[in-house]
């Protein structure tokens, strides 16, 4: 990492700043990718542990570093940006911010009834537990219950190819004639497990967004319910909202007091 000569005036954790920031834009540290200490930093550029804490926080403040305590300063993954009127699949919808996504197959087997109902499958289902990745970074982990009745129109070679992790999930349903017609989610926060921390590579506890998602095909009949958890800095869920016409509020209001009088109470 080279340093560019600066103005006598500059103070000096912002030449740091600034050649932390040239070093991630040129990939010497990607998203997701952990920078040297500061004890490292203060040796690397012969300057005081509290100028590196200024500069690193430099960068927090520009949104291009995170710091996790007890772990240390990481280069920030750009969000994934959700819109709620849109259906997409995660492959999709990484794909359509033009980043790169892929997957881990973690189990696949039977999924407990009680389990399956508490996520809205109430038939015989399989559970597919998958690690997912935005530019090899892991960024979530989703459950998928998904109907027997729904996998057994799915080729073997289909079926296969998705326990490879090697296809999406909407899109085997789609190369089957499963068409996904809507959905319905439910949004919440919550603390990482100690495994579900391993998994994600991140502190514990660590806040997690969390998705319930329950997809149907045109005919009203379950074909996917899921719950996937997202490390919060990398999750954004974008919301349009509209104002309608708003209800009159009356400007005067009767209460009944003790007073002999009962006299009528205004409210401006």
């Amino acid at each position: 990492m080279a340093t560019k000569e600066q103005p006598v005036s500059n103070p000096r954790y912002r030449i740091l700043a600034e050649a932390l920031r040239e070093a991630i834009v040129a990939g010497e540290y990607p998203p997701g990718g952990q920078l040297p200490t500061e004890a490292e930093l203060a040796k690397r550029f012969g300057m005081s542990r509290g100028t590196v804490v200024k500069a690193i926080d430099t960068l927090v403040a520009e949104g291009i570093v995170i710091k996790r305590q007890g772990a240390g300063s990481f280069v920030a993954v750009p969000a994934l940006h959700r819109r709620s009127s849109r259906l997409m699949s995660f492959t999709e919808t990484v794909s359509e911010q033009g980043r790169t996504s892929s997957q881990k197959v973690l189990s696949y087997g039977g999924a407990n009834k009680e389990e399956a109902r508490a996520y809205g499958s109430h038939e015989p289902s399989m559970l597919l537990t998958r690690l997912r990745f935005v530019d090899r970074v892991a960024a979530s982990i989703h459950r998928s219950f998904i109907p027997e009745r729904v996998l057994e129109q799915l080729s073997a070679e289909r079926l296969g190819q998705l326990l490879k992790g090697d296809a999406s999930l909407y899109a085997a349903f789609e190369d089957a004639g499963i068409a996904i017609g809507r959905g319905s989610e439910h949004v919440s926060a919550r603390l990482a497990t100690a495994d579900e921390a391993e998994m994600l590579n991140i502190p514990c506890p660590s806040a997690l967004m969390v998705v319930v998602r329950q997809s149907y095909d045109h005919q009203g009949q379950l074909i996917e319910a899921a719950e996937a958890v997202y490390q919060a800095d990398y999750y954004t869920y974008d919301l349009e909202l509209v104002r309608g016409t708003a209800h009159e509020v009356p400007h005067r209001l009767r209460v009944v007091t003790d007073n002999s009088n009962n006299k009528d109470q205004k409210e401006n």
